[in-house]
């Protein structure tokens, strides 16, 4: 079922929905900024009838956030006021959207024992939960978790498309993964490797034992897909256990394509097909996105430069052109 909006702004944000998933230019992101919106608006000023300055107020930059964050929280508000001048509801001026400040974060470079103690700290984490309080939250966790990490890294996923991703997106008998929600309206497909599909079928046929008939891959207790906060918050807990060093579950992403890049041996016309195929797995909308992944591979990089000299500076963006990606 649809989630409805609760504020005095109810119909409006509706008929701005709709315009924008018409005309393909709508996303689950913005769906989710948009309700937190709503749910500001409904608590603090249940008694308004139309958009006023203070509810904007919401829009303000927050001294807990940093890099992108806000600009990613608010330019659907700025986009829906927009939408409601020309529509004369207010004549309110939009909030403006901050700059896109250069992301200064590097990936973690995960090392192979690094990844096998993490897997062993996630299996063991999920299962202490669950043995500790058996409850539906930590037994879909105990099935959840391990899955969703090594689903992660084995198909270089972004987060938001595998806590998105629907049991119907999964083609069994190729073994193959529709993106039918990413970011933006990219969609794509996955293919799976062997071993990655006979772990998903392991897991979905526990899930059914739990969740019957369910409607995400990787649901809530309501059958819903999981906020951002859950990944995060278990992969906080899991990495502390195995090293000191800064990652994020999307490393994981980072660490897929590094890992396809640097196995490349030859670098001839074969490398447009290797880049082309990494580029559609992974749902850059241009090739160019994907070259950024060459800045965190440096040995392939090196030997790039030294067939392409004179053109190399020009082929590979920055590392915050990378980041953008997400």
């Amino acid at each position: 079922m649809k989630r409805p909006f609760r504020s005095c702004l109810a119909k409006q944000f509706e008929k701005f929905v709709y315009s924008k998933s018409a005309s393909q230019r709508w996303s689950q992101s913005y769906e989710e900024n948009l309700h937190f919106f709503d749910n500001y608006c409904a608590d603090l000023f249940p008694n308004a009838s139309a958009l006023t300055e203070e509810m904007l107020e919401w829009c303000n930059e927050r001294p807990t956030e940093n890099g992108n964050s806000c600009r990613y929280r608010i330019t659907v508000m700025s986009n829906f006021v927009k939408y409601a001048r020309e529509k004369g509801w207010t004549e309110i001026a939009a909030p403006k959207v901050p700059s896109t400040k250069p992301c200064t974060y590097v990936p973690h470079a995960f090392t192979k024992d690094e990844l096998i103690q993490f897997f062993q700290v996630c299996d063991k984490h999920a299962t202490d939960a669950f043995n500790n309080q058996g409850s539906i939250f930590n037994r879909l966790n105990k099935l959840e978790l391990p899955v969703y990490f090594r689903f992660l890294l084995s198909t270089g996923m972004r987060t938001n498309e595998a806590r998105w991703m629907k049991r119907s997106d999964v083609d069994w008998v190729e073994g193959v993964i529709n993106i039918n929600q990413s970011k933006g309206n990219s969609q794509h497909r996955v293919a799976l490797h062997a071993s990655t599909l006979k772990l998903l079928k392991r897991y979905d046929e526990q899930m059914a034992k739990v969740m019957p008939n369910r409607t995400y891959f990787f649901p809530d207790k309501d059958d819903h897909f999981h906020r951002p906060a859950w990944a995060e918050y278990h992969f906080r807990n899991i990495w502390k256990e195995v090293s000191k060093e800064p990652a994020r579950p999307y490393d994981l992403r980072s660490h897929y394509a590094v890992l396809n890049i640097t196995r490349w041996k030859e670098l001839g016309f074969e490398i447009h097909d290797k880049l082309l195929y990494l580029s559609r797995t992974m749902g850059h909308r241009h090739v160019s996105s994907t070259y950024g992944y060459f800045n965190l591979s440096p040995a392939l990089a090196d030997k790039l430069k030294s067939l392409t000299e004179e053109s190399f500076n020009n082929l590979l963006p920055k590392l915050h052109d990378y980041e953008q990606e997400k």
